[in-house]
């Protein structure tokens, strides 16, 4: 039991100094103190900061994409598989705001880090983003679009939303930065799911 909660506390606080500082940023110094361990510790559970960021980066991408997947399954039309999609995925993200953090240094950097179990967990997001769109298209409810930018729109703005609400909550009390203060995760990712659906229904002519 002792080794598993080093190893979590490990985890835990590498995935906050990964967010804040990115990879190349992150010294195992700094872990160390923050998680009140030894490097040694460090090693003897994450082998090194290679290893350690790929398991850091698995265990915050795992839990998101098994919500979204289960979500999307859930439900039957391609409407509400990708509501499901979008509303999940920024309530599990919300919540772990280190993945939203982490994601945008990885993609600015071209994803030069990203560990390959990572990337296998966005690519379990994509398609099943790619199955909802085709079956909108088979209903003849959804137009062909490329699944790659609706992704890059639902994953793109939604982590932006998350890593900017420290910046948001700074802003003056005014009345023109009202509205960006008094917006949260719900409201967004009705925002969001709103203009993807009415960007991929038909509209058919009378």
């Amino acid at each position: 039991m002792e080794k598993i909660n080093t190893s979590q506390k490990i985890l835990n606080c590498a995935s906050q100094l990964f967010a804040q500082h990115g990879y190349d940023g992150t010294i195992m110094d700094d872990l160390a103190i923050q998680a009140g361990v030894n490097k040694a510790s460090i090693y003897y559970h994450h082998k090194d900061k290679a290893t350690l960021y790929e398991n850091v980066l698995t265990a915050l991408f795992t839990p998101i994409a098994d919500a979204v997947v289960e979500a999307v399954e859930a439900e039957n039309e391609a409407v509400e598989k990708l509501t499901a999609h979008i509303t999940t995925f920024a309530r599990v993200i919300s919540a772990k705001p280190q993945f939203a953090a982490i994601l945008m240094r990885e993609m600015a950097s071209g994803g030069i880090n990203m560990p390959v179990r990572a990337r296998e967990q966005m690519q379990r997001i994509v398609f099943v983003l790619i199955s909802t769109l085709k079956l909108g298209q088979s209903q003849n409810i959804f137009q062909e679009a490329d699944p790659l930018i609706i992704h890059l729109m639902i994953v793109g703005t939604i982590n932006l939303f998350v890593v900017s609400a420290p910046f948001r909550d700074s802003l003056p009390a005014t009345e023109p930065c009202k509205p960006l203060k008094n917006s949260n995760i719900d409201k967004a990712a009705e925002q969001i799911t709103k203009t993807i659906v009415d960007s991929l229904l038909i509209k058919w002519s009378p």
